[in-house]
């Protein structure tokens, strides 16, 4: 088990917990399947990630550690998201967003900054001394793992637009920044596959390894790599692609209303004043037959 991230996962789900019944206590409703990809899909699987044989070999095989880190930046971001733990920390607040909060909300909204900084963050790990220093360093490992969870969701907060206020970019936009976020998902596996020497090749040189070497195990953890940011952005693509069809229903429906009152508010035009807006000739309507009659068939 890893204790940290057990720790961590308890607090997030009575946190989440309690903001819940914040929310309902104040006569507030809280769907419960955003509770339940929060709780079961975001912490369910980022336990999952970390206490299986992932986490029991991070720090002895290559691969499982890059594994953990692509699983971080892609799967587990879009059950927290799909949970809508900001939503939730404003309907707690009972406030709309400040003024700052739209700021930040105004830069971090584009969602290819998002995929730029989690690439950018996988390939200082793999091109830099980070990956042997958090190796040797457990507290930076935790470090790491929240970085790459923090950096996964910001991307995935904007592009999915689940929350009110996110998504303001188009949905055609947003499904050609998550196609490209798929080509640059491949870059820090490629260069793991292209790096001409073992990375953290001192930590792994005093690591007993049975049935492979350092540099298996590295090729191994790049191909997974390539392979997972590809196949792991399915559901996030699927989510969007869901969006994207509501919202086309919603606007048909939107349209179809306003088009319906402008018909109803012509024909009120084309009708005689008397059965419009009679005032206070409208009780002698009946009297003196000026209420026209519907046709009979």
């Amino acid at each position: 088990m890893d204790v940290p991230v057990l720790v961590a996962s308890v607090l997030a789900i009575a946190v989440y917990g309690v903001a819940v019944r914040r929310v309902r206590a104040g006569g507030g409703r809280w769907s419960v399947g955003a509770s339940c990809w929060f709780v079961v899909g975001g912490i369910g699987s980022l336990l999952l990630i970390t206490c299986s044989f992932l986490g029991t070999y991070s720090r002895t095989l290559f691969w499982p550690l890059a594994v953990q880190d692509v699983l971080l930046l892609t799967l587990v971001p879009v059950a927290l998201t799909l949970g809508r733990p900001v939503a939730l920390w404003h309907a707690v607040r009972r406030s709309p967003p400040t003024s700052s909060w739209r700021r930040v909300r105004r830069v971090l909204g584009f969602p290819l900054t998002g995929s730029v900084v989690a690439v950018t963050l996988l390939l200082l790990v793999y091109t830099t001394g980070w990956d042997q220093a958090r190796l040797e360093h457990p507290a930076l490992l935790e470090a790491t793992r929240l970085l790459l969870l923090v950096a996964g969701c910001g991307f995935l907060w904007p592009l999915l637009g689940i929350d009110e206020g996110t998504g303001r970019t188009s949905y055609p936009v947003r499904a050609m920044i998550a196609f490209l976020d798929g080509l640059l998902d491949a870059i820090p596996g490629l260069a793991v596959l292209g790096t001409g020497h073992v990375i953290a090749a001192s930590y792994y040189a005093h690591v007993r390894l049975a049935g492979t070497t350092a540099a298996e195990a590295q090729r191994t953890g790049g191909t997974a790599m390539i392979a997972l940011s590809e196949l792991v952005g399915l559901p996030a693509l699927l989510v969007l692609l869901v969006a994207w069809v509501r919202s086309d229903v919603r606007q048909a429906t939107d349209v179809d209303a306003a088009l319906d009152a402008v018909a109803d508010d012509r024909a009120a035009m084309e009708r005689p004043w008397w059965e419009v807006d009679a005032g206070p000739l409208a009780d002698r309507a009946d009297r003196y037959g000026w209420k026209q009659e519907p046709p009979t068939t």
